[in-house]
């Protein structure tokens, strides 16, 4: 019995003494101070998490840049807090509708888009992806969407084919952005020819209906999109190995 007690106290973890209890304590308060030192690396911060975390749970709100994290701590605890994620089309905002609404009311006020982005900055409005500010091509984009403004043609003295588009109006008639309409001429999913200009060149599409009815299917396909698919619910799980 004696030698079995014996091997019972070689396998507990020895006592902490005074000081070392205080050492620790000491080291901990200088957690932060070693996270944002200019000498902790990437890997410095991987570790430390790796020590402190066990699981983070991921849940998003639908389609919308808010995430939920729920973080689960070495010794039990819990924590949770919210995030917002880069999302890729103004729609997916969660407060698009209201944006949508200010831009309306300030182009009723005269304001033009370049001045329309500047006030939406100013006033802390967010726009998708990773842009910090809001450009007048972005305003002019949704000005088209609602209706509420149709770009002016610039190719009058032009001469111009059948079923010739410049990327503006096609983009206005097809209620999409006009950067996506440059980023498919350019991989050659849209037939265009560069007409030259005294400034500047200007792409002159060919659509006719039927390549307009193959337009409006090309859009929504998520073959051209690169999109990651969420799991059920929109949760997502990792284990902090």
């Amino acid at each position: 019995m004696q030698a079995e007690y014996t091997r019972f106290l070689a396998q507990q973890p020895i006592p902490l003494s005074g000081p070392e209890r205080a050492a620790i304590r000491r080291l901990a308060a200088d957690v932060p101070a070693l996270w944002h030192a200019p000498t902790t690396t990437a890997a410095d911060h991987q570790a430390m998490i790796r020590q402190r975390v066990e699981r983070v749970v991921v849940t998003l709100d639908g389609a919308t840049e808010h995430v939920a994290l729920t973080l689960s701590w070495a010794g039990g605890y819990t924590s949770a807090a919210t995030l917002d994620r880069p999302v890729a089309r103004l729609e997916q905002l969660s407060y698009y509708p209201a944006l949508v609404e200010r831009v309306c009311t300030l182009q009723a006020q005269g304001l033009k888009a370049p001045t329309i982005a500047q006030t939406l900055h100013a006033e802390g409005w967010c726009p998708p992806k990773r842009r910090t500010t809001f450009t007048g091509a972005t305003v002019r984009t949704m000005l088209v969407r609602q209706g509420r403004w149709t770009p002016r043609s610039r190719t009058r003295t032009v001469p111009r084919r059948p079923h010739a588009w410049t990327i503006l109006e096609l983009a206005h008639h097809l209620q999409m952005p006009h950067p996506t309409l440059y980023a498919w001429v350019y991989k050659g999913r849209l037939k265009a020819r560069r007409t030259p200009r005294t400034r500047h060149p200007l792409w002159l599409v060919h659509a006719d209906p039927a390549a307009l009815a193959r337009l409006r299917a090309l859009r929504p396909n998520p073959a051209l999109v690169r999109t990651k698919t969420p799991k059920e619910n929109n949760v997502y799980s990792t284990e902090v190995a």
